[in-house]
């Protein structure tokens, strides 16, 4: 398998982890994982489990697909060309399951598990993986993530769990940005952080106390606040940034005093991130554009005060156009056991999950906290 496990910043110094295949998930991506409860997919079906790898799975829905794409989609390239995958899966407070699946956005609702296309899009967009929140009243946002080469309005959606629509609740005016790239929740400060690209003036990142009857800007203005993914912890907030054009690093922003901090640079841009053990991790997405260093997906942390290498997957053969290399984390709070996540687009490693394990002990300074 072309995966080679990462040295630390320094030359020779080890990552305290290691990354093994789970082979009973080959085919399957993890899309919600909790104690007790995982959600994974298989093309355009969902299915639940009590344990990742381990126990029956069920089946929760599928998303209708016309005959010609559902057998179209059996072949993976076709797939990732078509982007006929499920991107967010959210289990509600109602017991329905809220899911963005290609260009649709949808619920999975009763005991039967019907999946019912919510009404309310503008316009048929997806929504980046991870890019969708729940807030603290059990709603949930999402912001449209398009082309929008002419610069068009943008707008942010609600769903209240019941209902059969989105509603829009802010739009962004024209040439203000390009499209949204993440809507997020902070548990600790109880507020949506949300995230824009892509030119310099375009890259903000945003937070709302009151659902986006306000914005107050965090920062804004180039590539260091072009962001994808934050992680939250009681002291911090994560980010690493997804620029194209000049070195991308990892930030951490400073809950008591509002300052940023530079932690270090990793070797491309990061779309996708995830917090294991109070930790936060971060993915750089095989892009191969100017600001890429080599051509790999590569899982970066953060140990004593200074980034680590975890793991390093190569770009498969097929093109960017197809899809990039990435590797995607289940939503939800995770497991103690070990941080999964399943590799796409990559050489060796195109839908496996895989499971990182530390392998000796990770103390948790106080300023990663």
């Amino acid at each position: 398998m072309s995966m080679s496990m990462g040295s630390g910043v320094e030359p020779g110094s080890p990552a305290p982890y290691r990354v093994r295949e789970v082979s009973s998930l080959r085919g399957f991506a993890i899309e919600w994982l909790a104690p007790g409860r995982v959600l994974l997919s298989k093309r355009n079906v969902l299915y639940r489990s009590g344990g990742p790898g381990r126990g029956p799975m069920r089946p929760v829905g599928v998303i209708p697909r016309p005959v010609w794409t559902a057998l179209a989609i059996r072949i993976r390239p076709v797939q990732r060309a078509l982007r006929q995958m499920f991107y967010n899966v959210l289990p509600l407070a109602d017991g329905s399951v809220f899911v963005t699946y290609a260009r649709q956005v949808g619920v999975f609702r009763g005991k039967g598990g019907a999946y019912r296309r919510l009404k309310g899009l503008a316009r048929p967009c997806r929504v980046l993986r991870g890019a969708a929140a729940v807030d603290g009243d059990g709603c949930v946002f999402f912001g449209e993530y398009l082309d929008n080469a002419e610069r068009g309005p943008v707008r942010v959606y609600r769903y209240v769990p019941g209902d059969e629509g989105i509603e829009a609740v802010y739009a962004f005016p024209p040439n203000a940005i390009r499209h949204v790239h993440g809507i997020h929740y902070d548990p600790y400060g109880r507020r949506l952080w949300c995230l824009t690209g892509d030119l310099d003036r375009e890259a903000r990142i945003l937070t709302t106390a009151d659902g986006f009857g306000t914005l107050a800007t965090v920062g804004a203005g180039d590539e260091t606040w072009r962001a994808v993914s934050v992680q939250f912890t009681e002291a911090a907030i994560w980010y690493a940034t997804d620029a194209e054009f000049s070195r991308n690093k990892v930030f951490r922003l400073d809950r008591a005093t509002g300052r940023r901090s530079e932690i270090g640079p990793v070797d491309g841009p990061v779309y996708y991130s995830a917090k294991w053990r109070g930790k936060p991790f971060f993915a750089v997405t095989a892009e191969l554009c100017p600001s890429q260093v080599g051509r790999s997906a590569t899982l970066w942390t953060i140990r004593d005060g200074a980034l680590c290498r975890v793991a390093s997957f190569e770009k498969d053969r097929w093109p960017v156009k197809l899809l990039p290399g990435t590797l995607h984390f289940p939503l939800g709070p995770g497991v103690e056991e070990g941080l999964y996540f399943q590799g796409v687009a990559l050489e060796d490693a195109d839908a496996r999950c895989f499971r990182m394990e530390a392998v000796q002990a990770v103390p948790r300074p106080a300023s990663e906290a």
